[in-house]
């Protein structure tokens, strides 16, 4: 007889989703596999239904969290709005639209075109014989230092909060008890952090931050109304969402232009080319090592034409939807010009379509036309086998990308820097 797979399956080590995805997409209904937690679950892989357990109010996230916290003491509280469902997680979402709509992001470009060229001015003159490592000197601490401006979190304590962040976003490299400490740290910070805010609210010139408005939000109106925890809570899972996972996935791209260098000249080039690509580049990376949050059926129905029962797990997929041969014609194959592109889940879908989801592309579209507009050559500085990936971690990606260049442009266009 043969058991259900371990799930999550071990990580590709590369940009393309685990191997055992392929096998469940073959499949077409749903894919029993046994959880970390030893519960049984279903993967759903096919896009139409992770795009159902996305939208469909029968399939709760919050539910299964209620289910699994005896399992999962240790899990942070930080993620209250991705595991949530309405009534709070409509409530909470509302509360932090307002700061990353398409409008609000356009206003942010010009600061965020200044400080990609700020980090490669620093990047190139602190790098030795033109090499440096991407990641650590720009992929992370750019999309970091974006996410604390927004937030209002002091730029100076970003070091300090990324090494708290490592440790929660940790699967095996850290112990519970090492991550329940660095939870605490994490919570009392931003705790004290929004009560300066609301001091700081009661003066004449109150910051303008997304923290000292959810923190300063009237009590009277229930809709907007958000206990002290929530802010805690929503403060420290924006800041990790909102670097995490588009410093990795910025990382993931720019590894693609070294695989694909006509693709990068093209860019140079042709800069209005680039969020296209970029589309792309989410569609065909893998970003979730763990797979996808949980949701628990809450009453009878069917997905991929298979019936399931209420009370049971099924686990959403959207890497393996993103490369749904019924979706995307060649699936497995990159196309930076790919014309179906457009209905990728790189960002979810539904009602927890990522918040951030226009912030996270106008950051990656940015980055990489500064990198590709500074340097006329950019390569891998050491053979592509031995880059270290962040097979531990919750969120795929690179833990280094070490890369040299040169011809670096003497002259290029100046980015107005917010004065």
């Amino acid at each position: 007889m043969t058991h259900p797979a371990r799930f999550p399956f071990p990580p590709a080590g590369d940009v393309r989703p685990p191997d055992g995805y392929q096998d469940a997409l073959r499949t077409g209904a749903p894919h029993p596999v046994r959880l970390s937690s030893g519960q049984p679950a279903l993967l759903v892989t096919r896009h139409q239904d992770v795009t159902a357990v996305l939208g469909d109010d029968r399939f709760s996230r919050a539910r299964y969290t209620e289910l699994a916290r005896p399992l999962f003491a240790r899990r942070s509280e930080s993620v209250l709005l991705a595991t949530a469902d309405a009534p709070d997680h409509t409530r909470r979402r509302r509360a932090i639209l307002p700061a990353f709509t398409a409008r609000q992001v356009r206003l942010l470009r010009p600061r965020l075109e200044a400080l990609a060229e700020r980090l490669l001015d620093e990047l190139t003159a602190g790098a030795t014989a033109g090499e440096a490592d991407l990641v650590g000197a720009f992929t992370v601490p750019f999309p970091l230092q974006v996410i604390c401006e927004v937030l209002g979190v002091p730029v100076d304590d970003s070091a300090l909060l990324r090494t708290e962040v490592d440790i929660l976003m940790s699967t095996s490299g850290h112990t519970p008890q090492e991550i329940t400490a660095a939870q605490a740290r994490t919570d009392d910070y931003f705790a004290a952090l929004i009560a300066d805010k609301r001091r700081a609210a009661e003066t004449a010139n109150p910051p303008e931050d997304l923290l000292t408005a959810l923190a300063t939000r009237p009590d009277g109106d229930p809709d907007r109304r958000l206990s002290d925890r929530e802010v805690v809570a929503l403060g420290s899972g924006m800041l990790m969402a909102g670097y995490e996972t588009t410093g990795n996935s910025l990382g993931m791209c720019v590894l693609l232009l070294l695989r694909h260098p006509a693709l990068a000249q093209t860019l140079r080039r042709q800069p209005g080319r680039t969020p296209a690509a970029i589309e792309e580049m989410l569609r065909f990376t893998s970003l979730n090592n763990t797979g996808g949050a949980p949701h628990l059926v809450t009453e009878d129905t069917a997905l991929g034409g298979c019936p399931v029962s209420a009370g049971q797990i099924v686990v959403p997929l959207t890497d393996a939807a993103n490369r749904d041969p019924a979706v995307f014609a060649d699936p497995h194959a990159f196309h930076p010009d790919r014309p179906d592109v457009a209905s990728h889940l790189a960002f979810g879908y539904g009602r927890h379509l990522c918040p951030g989801a226009e912030l996270a592309r106008a950051e990656l579209q940015i980055a990489v036309n500064a990198l590709l507009r500074r340097f006329d050559v950019l390569e891998l500085a050491v053979p592509e086998k031995e880059l270290p990936w962040r097979r531990t971690m919750f969120i795929n990606g690179l833990w280094r990308l070490p890369v040299r260049w040169s011809a670096a442009r003497a002259a290029r266009p100046a980015a107005k820097r917010p004065a």
